[in-house]
């Protein structure tokens, strides 16, 4: 696994969890399209292989459906030749991407590298053991569009690779992995959306990462910041980093600061050339730029509406604290990027008044939507329902995501507007320098 701090001198191998065991998988099928190509080892030893493999759960082991090949513990897909083309990589069906986000849905990921399959937790745990360049030519086209411009897809493929190898996260460290394949820690669809662009991002930034104060940079990126990126801090329980501070999303150095409610309503009101916006991206084109599990939709300003009745539904179920009413939401501390770091939900329950405090912009975004709420920078208009009396509620809200880093659609404005790739970083991680640490 890679360490946190330890910046390589060579390409280092990462293990990308593909099947989680919070996946519940207990079936899989993998299709090869050259099965002369691969090994396949079970417990060890060699098995045939087949144009199709069906796995399944069967009393705590892996069941191939092979005759003696049924108690298997660990099953290994392995490249004869590690030069084969990525083209012919086994592919895996039925793959979840965007884990418990509004956009959920199963996919199939045709993969570069080896795999390994385990049981873990009663379920299929599935491992891509791959080089990180040729992990990188997968990301960049997962996290958006293969026709996005190429000093998109090298700022990304940059802001990847820093983001990998910094290691901060070890979000899956108990499972032996370096991150997983999706929104979690970053989309990893395999080769399918891949594109000659794609690959030459890989190979022109190949080794280059961005760093700060002798450590590699933790890049974290979002889809939209709606016009102003957000401090570290202010979303996770983390030092503030000279890297992630936040910036006005603009050809523009403005100061404001949307924290404060009035500040932020009249940012609302007024229209600013940020490069996330319709000024630098069209709303007509976008389609064309995100990525394949994307929901098109306008993310740089939305509104979402709901009744009492709705609101009430949806807050219970997240919380766990059964409201019988909600009376009023109300911001308690927002970040610099006008995100809702905490927020009161006040009600009541059987009579009674009773109160709940959400504590991080994820947490609102989970609690405030029967999905996953876009971003937690909106502001709240209550009003009252004319045949009942009772309170509704509109969000009106700006970005998609945590908002900290590099803004992805920001990022694709610079790039429409001819700015190169060092200019989009340099604009998102300020304080932080480019560098090449392998050839």
């Amino acid at each position: 696994m890679l360490d946190k701090g330890i910046i390589p001198d060579k390409e280092p191998i990462v293990r990308v969890g593909i099947h989680l065991p919070q996946d519940e998988s207990s079936t899989m099928t993998i299709e090869f399209p050259n099965p002369e190509l691969f090994e396949i080892t079970t417990n060890g030893s060699l098995i045939s292989i087949q144009t199709e493999l069906n796995l399944r759960v069967k009393d705590g082991y892996i069941d191939s459906g092979q005759g003696s090949n049924k108690n298997i513990s660990k099953l290994s897909i392995l490249r004869k030749d590690q030069c084969i083309s990525l083209e012919h990589g086994p592919i895996i069906h039925s793959v979840f991407a965007g884990r418990g986000f509004h956009w959920q849905k199963k996919i199939s990921v045709q993969l570069p590298g080896n795999i390994i399959i385990k049981i873990r937790d009663g379920f299929l745990f599935t491992v891509n053991r791959v080089p990180l360049e040729q992990y990188l030519m997968c990301v960049a086209t997962s996290e958006m569009s293969a026709k996005c411009p190429g000093a998109l897809l090298e700022a990304q493929t940059i802001a990847a690779r820093s983001w990998v190898l910094a290691a901060s996260e070890k979000k899956h460290v108990n499972l032996g992995i370096d991150n997983c394949n999706d929104d979690c820690c970053q989309r990893y669809q395999g080769i399918a959306n891949q594109s000659p662009a794609a690959i030459r991002a890989s190979l022109s930034t190949r080794g280059k990462v961005l760093i700060a104060n002798e450590r590699i940079c933790d890049t974290r990126y979002s889809k939209c910041c709606g016009g102003r990126t957000e401090d570290n801090e202010s979303v996770w329980n983390t030092d503030p980093r000279s890297y992630l501070r936040s910036v006005f999303d603009g050809p523009e150095d403005i100061k404001n600061d949307l924290s404060d409610e009035g500040a932020l309503r009249s940012w609302f009101e007024q229209k600013y050339d940020c490069y996330c916006g319709p000024k630098y991206v069209s709303v007509d084109d976008i389609n064309k730029f995100l990525g394949k599990v994307d929901e098109i939709d306008n993310y740089y300003r939305w509104s979402v509406h709901y009744t009492q009745e709705e609101m009430v539904k949806t807050i219970s179920k997240k919380t766990g604290d059964r409201f019988s009413s909600i009376t009023g939401l109300t911001p308690v501390l927002r970040g610099r990027s006008g995100r809702i770091v905490k927020l009161r939900i006040d009600g009541s329950i059987n009579g009674e008044n009773h109160s709940v405090v959400l504590q991080s912009e994820y947490q609102i975004r989970k609690a405030l939507s029967p999905d996953f709420l876009y971003s937690s920078a909106f502001i709240i208009e209550t009003n009252s329902s004319k045949d009942k009396g009772r309170s509704e509620f509109t969000l009106h809200g700006a970005g998609w995501g945590h908002g900290v880093g590099l803004c992805q659609i920001g990022a694709l404005g610079m790039a429409l507007a001819n700015h190169d790739s060092k200019s989009i970083l340099s604009h998102y991680y300020q304080s932080s320098a480019l560098i090449k640490i392998y050839d």
